[in-house]
């Protein structure tokens, strides 16, 4: 590729459930493409000062209202996020890892909340989970346009197709015979590569619209909390 322009800081966020970590693996390894720069890139929902140096960055983040929503309103950091319907993410969320509904519940909402923060910002690149962005072939090539690093239209397919649905579905399903997984200490149903942050079990039933067969009160309780950030969004909560 072609010499490395100035270094590029992605904050890669997303509501929980919603396909975030294909959004940060894919800018990783896209910016891992110049390798005239180190790229740096973790989960953090805090500020390190050790981020900043000639180095790429790539923060996967999904509660980091408090320290990284105004770095991106200040233009350090480039916003990259994905949303969902949020009743059909607290299905995920507790399907996937075994949670409660009120806990999941106030995670989805959290997350929602600092999505609608990066939702105005000029330069934030924004991508719905009911438009099946993670299987768009068009999705790479925006980011890679966005980062202005150009690796190339083989390069950006490849890519994807490492992150697509199935390929993590196997990934996953190797994790723990793997010897790279990070087991969760207080939850016995998660653990995660540490370099993908890939969890065990990460891709669901990729269903819309699961949230209708919940309780009642558990519907009321996601609109009350989330209906109207999720409006934003054009989501209705309203059972």
């Amino acid at each position: 590729m072609a010499d490395s322009g100035p270094p590029v800081r992605v904050l890669a966020a997303g509501i929980v459930g919603s396909g975030s970590t294909f959004l940060y693996n894919v800018a990783r390894e896209i910016l891992e493409t110049d390798r005239a720069r180190r790229t740096i890139a973790t989960y953090s929902d805090e500020w390190n000062p050790r981020f900043v140096g000639g180095n790429h960055l790539v923060l996967k983040s999904h509660w980091g209202l408090r320290a990284l929503a105004p770095l991106a309103e200040r233009g350090i950091l480039l916003p990259i996020f994905s949303v969902r319907h949020p009743g059909d993410s607290v299905c995920s969320d507790m399907e996937r890892f075994g949670f409660a509904f009120d806990f999941a519940l106030d995670r989805v909402a959290l997350s929602l909340k600092y999505c609608n923060l990066l939702r105005v910002l000029p330069d934030s690149l924004q991508f719905r989970y009911e438009d099946e962005f993670t299987a768009a072939p068009g999705t790479a090539t925006l980011l890679a346009e966005s980062f202005g690093v150009d690796p190339g239209q083989a390069t950006l397919s490849a890519i994807s197709a490492k992150y697509a649905a199935d390929s993590v579905k196997a990934y996953a399903a190797k994790l723990r015979s793997s010897g790279n997984v990070v087991k969760h200490p207080d939850n016995p149903h998660d653990a995660w590569c540490p370099t993908t942050h890939i969890h065990l079990g990460h891709i669901g039933k990729q269903t819309t619209g699961r949230w209708r067969a919940l309780p009642p009160a558990q519907r009321a309780a996601i609109a009350a909390a989330c209906g109207e950030d999720a409006a934003s969004f054009g989501y209705d909560c309203r059972a």
